[in-house]
């Protein structure tokens, strides 16, 4: 494998951890907080890297 598919997988895995972290932890309130903004991070890393895994893979 190669250093960009390494490091898609390891995007994943910090997000993957970032979002359970901060669903796990973050308090529960109806108020818009920083907790919220890292849970979605996270999903969005998640995603990223999907995509650049995607992208590695498909173009060799």
């Amino acid at each position: 494998m190669s250093r960009p598919l390494y490091l898609a997988i390891a995007l994943i895995v910090c997000g993957a951890v970032v979002t359970v972290f901060t669903f796990a932890r973050a308090p529960r309130s109806k108020d818009f907080a920083g907790w919220d903004v890292a849970f979605m991070s996270g999903i969005g890393a998640i995603a990223l890297g999907f995509l650049a895994t995607l992208v590695e893979v498909v173009t060799g």
